[in-house]
């Protein structure tokens, strides 16, 4: 039926089975073999994706000019600032063009956000959104705008941002101009191919290791020592304390009364400040630190934690107000910070300093440290001269 010189494969499905015949220089066909569709289906199946995404940045930037009045009358035509962000190698780069006499609107000032690199031909479009605040010294707007540009190319703005007369009053009496601009820019298209294999072993489950310390912590059923404040009663190992407290490894270490007795008497913590030191202690986590963070950090400090202690440290000063900062200048006075104490005399000598005195901090540091009152007074004399100078 078939020529000699043929080779012929051919098949056929019955049922579950697919059956392959090969009939090679022969009257007679040999069945090779057959396989069940269910084992031809048994292999690994790959897909293939690809994602396109448009990558958008953010920009902010602050034009400082000392002595506004003077430099706005020297100066002739449009003044640009600095590119930013600085650096040959940045994709992106912008600059403000200021004019203070407006080219357009001589009674006002202008001002525009250009766009340096990369540099666009005449029909490209990028788009970009931006928010322009002109301030004085001490923070306050005098100007605020906002602007979308959908189709941008070159730039965009206003030639009439401001009335150059109500500009000039503003920035007084230290004469000092500060232009702030946010830039939110779409500024790239990505494409990334992702490849899944579509058997995957299953993932492993997300640790667990700080939800099951804090079992430790909140349940109080096991320990190898004892800690007592007041009429409370906690539970812990004196391994883990020594390995996070270089003061409970002190005490443990040596024949102390505490060692011997396994039990720890302490005074000088609240209860529940001790818990969460407890907790930090065995998760590295904190959970209640926006509502004591100083008895925590005098906790820390109390008990050689510096890692515990410059976490407080850093949320005490980002929630840094008029109500808190004299408090806070005593607590870092008591635990000789001179980081914190800085900074907290740097807010004392700001914009808010009258607020300073109403608050109940400021009042009983009057009365338990006077002496920090004139190093306030010496920090708020030498930022005024500094100001003064610029």
């Amino acid at each position: 039926m078939f020529s000699q010189c043929s080779v012929v494969q051919f098949g056929k499905a019955i049922g579950d089975h697919l059956v392959f015949f090969y009939c090679k220089n022969k009257k007679n066909c040999n069945y090779l073999r057959s396989r069940t569709m269910s084992e031809l289906n048994n292999v690994s199946v790959h897909e293939e994706k690809s994602v396109t995404s448009v990558r958008s940045s953010q920009y902010d930037y602050t034009w400082e000019i000392n002595n506004y009045s003077v430099w706005s009358t020297m100066v002739g035509g449009a003044q640009y600032s600095p590119v930013f962000p600085s650096g040959q190698d940045e994709p992106i780069q912008w600059q403000l063009k200021f004019e203070p006499k407006s080219s357009q609107k001589p009674a006002f000032a202008s001002l525009f956000v250009e766009l340096v690199v990369p540099i666009l031909e005449e029909d490209e479009k990028f788009v970009a959104s931006f928010e322009i605040t002109l301030e004085n010294f001490d923070g306050t707007t005098i100007v605020e705008k906002f602007c979308k540009g959908d189709e941008w190319n070159q730039g965009w703005g206003w030639y009439s941002l401001v009335e150059r007369e109500k500009l000039r009053h503003a920035v007084m009496p230290t004469d000092k101009l500060i232009i702030r601009c946010k830039i939110f820019a779409n500024t790239l298209i990505v494409t990334n191919t992702i490849k899944e294999n579509l058997k995957k072993l299953p993932e492993p489950l997300p640790s667990s290791l700080s939800k099951d310390y804090n079992t430790l912590v909140d349940g109080q059923k096991f320990g190898d020592v004892t800690i007592l404040i007041d009429d409370h009663r906690f539970l812990a190992y004196k391994g883990i304390l020594a390995a996070r407290s270089a003061v409970f490894a002190a005490m443990f270490e040596h024949q102390m009364q505490e060692t011997l007795e396994n039990c720890v008497t302490i005074s000088d913590v609240e209860p529940n400040v001790f818990k969460e030191l407890l907790r930090y202690i065995y998760t590295d986590e904190l959970s209640s630190l926006g509502t004591m963070a100083h008895s925590l950090y005098t906790a820390a400090d109390k008990y050689a934690m510096p890692t515990l202690k410059s976490r407080c440290r850093c949320h005490i000063l980002e929630k840094l107000n008029w109500e808190t900062a004299a408090e806070t200048l005593v607590l870092a006075e008591m635990h000789s910070d001179q980081e914190m104490k800085k900074h907290a005399l740097r807010f004392l000598s700001g914009s808010e300093a009258g607020k300073v005195t109403e608050s109940g901090g400021w009042k009983n540091m009057v009365r338990t440290h006077p002496y920090l009152v004139d190093e306030m007074v010496k920090a708020l004399a030498a930022c005024r001269i500094a100001e003064a100078d610029k």
